[in-house]
């Protein structure tokens, strides 16, 4: 008996083993993620974030009601968060399909069969007999998880949601990190429309003094003719600016996914961003944690993982136990008597003997493993780069910002002694031009360079995962 036990025992390992997925198929692509923080200065984490994370609305902290109910409007209406919900209810619906993989398949059935015998299917071999047959039951199919193969599916199916759950959280970041970009645009337009009006103030104030010199004899109607071109030509930029600004306007009704009525709606920005957002000197690693498709992308190799696993257990055999118990009866016995009742109950054994298409899935699997991994060496190398980028530009840019400032003032201060030397009668209106030019060029760069800043600023929370919070000594303008 004992030796008949081992006999067994020995078989059944070999026929196991025969089972096996191959040992040839794996994986060959691995996470370069701590490599890569290891060598990036300021940056360390292995902590695998969920799908929440802090400071998600950040916009708020920049106080300005306008922008707020813009957001708050885009994240109901607009068809991208729209198609984000919807993905997200199916990644929701396929951990819901997975989790019934544990329950078995009940299934109720009733009928009644009316039919005419011929004589080949009549037992007598008379035919022409009528019957009718009755039947009422449930079935009942188990299949034993015996090697894990739907706890690996559920637990995969899981990774999805939250990555799915994770592309939620990426899409009202990018949606929202759009409409301030736009938003910053908006005021910087404006902006330049003040430049505009203050040049056309000045050309115009050059008109008036030139009309006036002539009427004196003091100059030429050549003079006169050049101030009125230059004014035109600043009715013209002012025009322009404002056909910007109604531009943008009609881009931010879009984003938040209304037609072109709200765009009248919508005043001038009051925002600031280099007096409300503070960003850190030194940025952790576990900012970039905060980034969605980092950890989206991490979630899908997990993912990827555990389907690599139900692949390999489609190898071995399976056990499935089918049980029916209900009522059959022909018309005139009694339905629910002692001989109408029917049941069966027995286990049924399935195994793989020709293996080529599972080798074919668990192939495409490990691949699949591997594409989600370089999938994820790619996001996480980029994000270092597109970090490292923005600070350099918020750096540099206030950098310009000191020097422009500077020299808008001096160019101011040379403007008004022109000016005052001009309407005097000693200078000349070429020098008030020239200086009037170089005024006007300082006051745009100044005012370009500012939006760039604040247009990096939010480029650098958007790339640090949409918002964070820091009581450090910050980068701002």
């Amino acid at each position: 008996m004992l030796k008949l036990a081992k006999i067994t025992t020995f078989m059944s390992l070999c026929f196991l083993y025969g089972c096996a997925p191959p040992a040839y198929i794996k994986t060959h692509n691995t996470m370069d993620g701590d490599a890569l923080i290891k060598h990036a200065s300021d940056l360390q984490t292995k902590h695998l974030y969920s799908a929440n994370w802090p400071a998600q609305s950040w916009w708020l902290s920049l106080d300005d009601a306008q922008l707020n109910r813009l957001i708050t409007q885009a994240l109901k209406h607009s068809p991208d968060m729209q198609m984000a919900n919807a993905n997200l209810e199916k990644a929701s619906a396929y951990v819901m399909a997975a989790d019934s993989k544990f329950d078995p398949v009940v299934s109720a059935n009733a009928g009644a069969t009316r039919s005419r015998l011929s004589r080949i299917e009549d037992p007598a071999y008379q035919g022409s007999r009528y019957g009718t047959v009755y039947n009422l039951g449930l079935n009942m199919n188990y299949s034993f998880d015996l090697w894990g193969g739907n706890k690996a599916a559920w637990i995969a199916s899981v990774n999805d949601q939250k990555a799915a759950e994770i592309d939620h959280q990426a899409a009202k970041i990018k949606l929202s990190s759009a409409i301030i970009r736009t938003y910053v645009q908006l005021a910087n337009a404006y902006s330049l429309e003040d430049l505009a009006k203050d040049d056309l103030k000045r050309t115009q104030r050059i008109v008036s003094i030139t009309q006036l010199l002539l009427k004196n004899g003091l100059t030429s109607d050549d003079h006169l003719y050049t101030a009125q071109s230059n004014e035109a030509s600043a009715k013209q930029v002012l025009k322009q600016r404002a056909l910007s600004i109604q531009l943008l306007k009609n881009a931010l009704a879009t984003l938040v996914g209304e037609g072109p009525d709200l765009a009248d709606t919508i005043t001038r920005p009051t925002v600031e961003m280099g007096n409300k957002l503070r960003l850190p000197q030194q940025l952790p690693a576990n900012l970039m944690a905060h980034r969605p498709d980092i950890v989206a992308a991490k979630w899908r190799v997990e993912a990827a993982s555990k389907n690599i696993d139900v692949a390999k257990t489609r190898f071995y055999p399976n056990v499935n136990l089918s049980a029916a118990a209900g009522f059959k009866a022909v018309a005139g016995d009694a339905f629910f008597g002692e001989p109408s009742r029917s049941w069966s109950v027995g286990p049924a054994i399935s195994l793989p003997l020709f293996t080529k298409d599972l080798k074919a899935n668990l192939i495409n699997k490990t691949a699949s493993y591997d594409t989600a991994v370089a999938q994820y060496n790619k996001i996480i190398t980029k994000a270092f780069g597109d970090i490292a980028d923005k600070v350099l530009s918020i750096k540099s840019i206030n950098e310009q910002i000191k020097d422009a400032q500077k020299s808008l003032q001096l160019a101011s201060k040379s403007y008004h002694i022109t000016e005052k030397r001009y309407q005097s009668g000693m200078g000349s209106q070429l020098e008030v031009l020239l200086i009037e030019n170089q005024l006007l060029q300082a006051e745009s760069v100044v005012t370009q360079l500012k939006n760039q800043l604040q247009e990096q600023q939010v480029a650098l929370v958007e790339a640090l995962g949409g918002g964070f919070e820091d009581k450090s000594t910050s980068i701002d303008g």
